[in-house]
């Protein structure tokens, strides 16, 4: 007697995606000039006195605002852009403001153009377009520094609205 036997086998390679996301900037300014212009200044220029910048990170995943010489009733304007630079599908699960400069901030203030939002779905090589917009209210304290953090975390978009992992 004899036992005769063949095994079969499969391979399997998997090879996942990437999830990615990374931020551009478009530019930066602020209102001073047309505030000067429609409160009657015959050169508004020369109200420009506070500056804006937006400097992008090497890495894509963050923008330093910088706003110098700021005071209440100007608004401050970083242009930015979100971009899905990964292979999957994802969904922005949250987007937050925090430290000292949001007590100081008119409910105006923010992403402003409502087109980056919780539960946007990107996909690859999509980019959306919002505006972060600073306006101080008149309890800023003069001769002060206020400081705060725009985060936005995305996740695959299979998973929304699960928390992420901290």
């Amino acid at each position: 007697m004899a036992l005769w036997w063949e095994s079969l086998t499969v391979d399997v390679t998997v090879h996942t995606g990437e999830l990615d996301a990374s931020l551009s900037v478009e530019g930066a300014w602020d209102n001073e000039t047309a505030i000067a212009a429609q409160q009657g200044e015959p050169v508004p220029e020369v109200k420009n006195v506070s500056n804006v910048s937006c400097v992008l990170s090497e890495d894509g995943n963050s923008i330093t605002v910088t706003v110098e010489n700021a005071y209440p009733g100007i608004t401050y304007f970083c242009a930015l852009n979100l971009e899905n630079t990964g292979t999957i599908p994802f969904k922005v699960y949250s987007i937050e403001l925090t430290g000292n400069i949001t007590s100081v901030m008119t409910n105006t203030s923010g992403l402003v153009n409502g087109t980056i939002y919780e539960g946007l779905q990107m996909h690859p090589g999509d980019t959306v377009y919002d505006t972060l917009a600073i306006t101080l209210t008149n309890s800023a304290e003069e001769n002060h520094t206020y400081t705060g953090t725009l985060t936005i975390v995305v996740e695959q978009w299979n998973e929304y609205p699960t928390a992420p992992p901290s």
